[in-house]
């Protein structure tokens, strides 16, 4: 199947990055605590028909498909705005998935608040399947008689949601945070740009809208979603990279020129190109085997290209200043969620040769490695 990018997927990736650049504020964000989500980008996402791409045109989305959803994604990515893209983008998606066709009900209203930027639906990633998250905790949520109850450690955006989304009882339900029973406590983490925060449910209202397993269509949108945020982010780690070591000299040339940093650039290029190359072909296709492919890859990309990003640079890397960190730690934040690249691996190769599933002990232990490299970055001159 052909899935070149035509002159509107190109137009579409230059506008949204112009727009995010220009309009992210201060990058890194200073020191302290994590930046609010800024309110007026996001209605300028919502105003150009970017936060609807895939929901239908009868909900008021823009009909458009998932590789337009990717691109903007990979934007999102490579910028880090202060603003939820990835996770209202993944809520869309499963709620589309979960609502069918059907025009009205509770899924309908959240997709049409979604569209317009009036509501702000955030995913509970730890309860979602495991096909999904790593992380996932069977566990975290309890639903007795259309209420739900339990707690959540780590939900994006939480105190700024106003639906959550979340698997309980084996049931996919959504309920709104400013109902009584909510607990919301803002909490410190990783990523210095997505905010997260704890949330203690208390037999609180839920709407139950449909199984908590997701289906082909809905694993595939997800994962080429998170997919497309990686290699956005990649794809920024080496063009930082080469920038510093084209301008910076030491013992009178480009430190770009040494092939200790060259070589590493260049296949750290070659690994995001195809990285991105399974981001395309996986968001053109919908199909989840694809999907799988490029999530996996975008990882290993993400997680070499933000250690040689920051290695390349040198000493300054290390500081606050520099976007490195930035950029590194949302990749470790990721990886954390999605779990390891050998569980992934696993889970590729047990659907492909269609063996039973691996049980989470067999590879919870094994280390966040590359196929072809170890994630531990070697030191680079400065």
């Amino acid at each position: 199947m052909r899935f070149a990018l035509t002159d509107e997927h190109r137009e579409l990736t230059r506008t949204v990055h112009r727009l995010l650049v220009e309009r992210r504020g201060a990058f890194p964000p200073a020191f302290g605590p994590t930046p609010e989500p800024d309110p007026d980008l996001w209605r300028e996402l919502a105003g150009l028909g970017l936060l609807g791409l895939t929901v239908p045109e009868r909900l008021g989305g823009a009909g458009a498909g998932l590789l337009e959803a990717a691109l903007v994604a990979e934007q999102a990515g490579a910028t880090l705005p202060p603003v939820p893209y990835l996770p209202v983008a993944v809520a869309a998606a499963v709620l589309a998935g979960a609502h069918g066709d059907a025009g009205n009900g509770p899924g309908a209203e959240m997709l049409k608040g979604i569209t317009d930027g009036s509501l702000l639906v955030v995913p509970a990633w730890e309860t979602f399947p495991r096909s999904v998250a790593g992380r996932h905790r069977t566990d975290t949520l309890r639903l007795e008689d259309g209420r739900v109850s339990g707690s959540l450690t780590a939900v994006p955006y939480g105190t700024d949601a106003d639906v959550l989304l979340a698997v309980a009882g084996g049931a996919l339900v959504s309920l709104r945070l400013d109902r009584p029973g909510v607990r919301r406590v803002a909490r410190d983490g990783l990523d210095v740009v997505e905010r997260i925060a704890a949330i203690e449910l208390a037999s609180v209202d839920a709407h139950v809208l449909g199984p908590g397993r997701f289906g082909d269509r809905t694993l595939a949108a997800v994962r080429t979603l998170f997919a497309a945020e990686l290699v956005g982010l990649a794809g920024q780690c080496v063009d930082a990279a080469v920038t510093h070591a084209r301008e910076r000299h030491q013992f009178g040339r480009p430190i770009g020129s040494f092939q200790a940093v060259k070589h590493t650039l260049a296949d750290r290029h070659i690994q995001v190109d195809a990285a991105r190359l399974l981001l395309h072909w996986a968001a053109a296709t919908g199909d989840p085997h694809a999907a799988s492919l490029a999530v996996q890859a975008a990882g290993d990309a993400a997680d070499a290209a933000s250690a040689d990003n920051l290695q390349t640079l040198g000493g300054m890397g290390f500081t606050w200043e520099a976007s490195a960190h930035v950029l590194l730690k949302r990749a470790r934040t990721r990886r954390a969620l999605l779990g390891t690249s050998a569980r992934q691996l696993d889970a590729i190769a047990d659907r492909l040769l269609e063996t039973r599933s691996p049980s989470p002990s067999r590879v919870s232990d094994r280390p966040a490695v590359s196929p072809r490299r170890s994630s531990a970055p070697s030191p680079r001159p400065a």
